[in-house]
C-alpha cells in the first residue's frame, strides 16, 4: 500500500469534492493501491471495497473511531468510541462467482454488487427502486421448477433469501454497530458508512492543513510545497511561534 503524502491527499480531496460517493471511494483507493487500476477496483464487491477502505483509513488516521448517534426511542445522544477490529468482518474464503441460491424450487444464479453497479443507479432517490435495479443487474438467471422466470416474478421471501445470501457472501458490505441507550435501555443496530466517515475525516484534515499553509505562508513566505513537506510536529512548532 502506497503511503500517501499530504500533497497527494489534498489532490484526492480536491478531486473528490466534484465526485459522487462511489467515485470518491475509487479515487482514494486507486491512489493508495497503485498496483490496482480504477477499473479493477470498480469491479470489486462493495464488501471488498469497504475492507480496502478500512485498511487505507487505518493507515491514514489510525484504528480509533469516534462519533455519535441518537437513540431512536428517546433521542438521547450517545458518544461512540470503537476500533477497526470492532467493525471488521471475519474474513471468509472468497467464493468464486457466480453464486447460486436454491430454495423452494427456485434456482437463482447471481453475483455481488460492485461500485460499477452503484454508478449506474446513481441519481435514483427511491431506495426501493435502487434496490430493485441493483438486484436486476446482479441476477444472472432465475428458474422456478427448471423453467426460466423473471426478477419481477420472484416472491418477496425469495428476494429476502437472496439478499441474505449476498450479505453472507460479502459481510463487509453492510457494517452495523450494536448500540444500547444508557438512558432508556433501548437496543438497536446502526448502519456504519465507512466511506462517509473517511471522507468527513479527510475533509476536516484538508481544511485544517490548508489553514496551516495559509498562516505559515503569510508569516514566512514559504511555498505550499515546502510547508506540506514539513513533518507535522515541526510545522506545529512554527504555528506556535506565530500564535496559531
Amino acid at each position: 500500500m502506497h503511503a500517501l503524502t499530504p500533497a497527494e491527499l489534498l489532490e484526492i480531496w480536491e478531486l473528490g469534492m466534484r465526485q459522487a460517493n462511489d467515485q470518491k471511494a475509487l479515487t482514494l483507493l486507486s491512489a493508495a493501491l497503485q498496483e490496482e487500476s480504477w477499473a479493477s477496483l470498480a469491479r470489486q464487491s462493495i464488501g471488498r471495497r469497504n475492507a480496502l477502505l478500512l485498511a487505507v483509513r487505518e493507515g491514514l488516521f489510525g484504528p480509533q473511531f469516534i462519533g455519535e448517534a441518537r437513540c431512536p426511542a428517546c433521542g438521547e445522544r450517545l458518544e461512540l468510541n470503537f476500533r477497526t477490529e470492532d467493525i471488521r468482518a471475519t474474513p471468509i474464503p472468497e467464493a468464486a462467482e457466480p453464486l447460486t441460491l436454491e430454495v423452494s424450487d427456485y434456482q437463482v444464479v447471481f453475483r455481488l454488487p460492485t461500485s460499477e453497479d452503484l454508478a449506474l443507479v446513481r441519481g435514483y432517490e427511491d431506495a426501493e427502486v435502487v434496490a430493485r435495479l441493483l438486484l436486476t443487474r446482479c441476477l444472472l438467471s432465475t428458474r422456478y421448477n427448471g423453467e426460466e422466470t423473471s426478477v419481477e416474478e420472484l416472491p418477496s421471501e425469495i428476494v429476502a433469501a437472496l439478499e441474505n445470501s449476498m450479505g453472507k457472501a460479502d459481510p463487509q458490505a453492510n457494517m452495523q454497530l450494536s448500540l444500547t441507550c444508557p438512558g432508556c435501555g433501548h437496543h438497536w443496530l446502526a448502519r456504519f458508512d465507512i466511506l462517509s466517515y473517511v471522507w468527513k475525516e479527510l475533509d476536516a484534515w484538508a481544511r485544517r492543513v490548508l489553514r496551516e499553509v495559509h498562516y505559515l505562508a503569510s508569516a514566512y513566505g514559504w511555498s505550499e510545497t515546502d510547508i506540506l513537506n514539513m513533518r507535522p510536529w515541526r510545522r506545529q512548532i512554527y504555528l506556535d511561534l506565530i500564535g496559531r
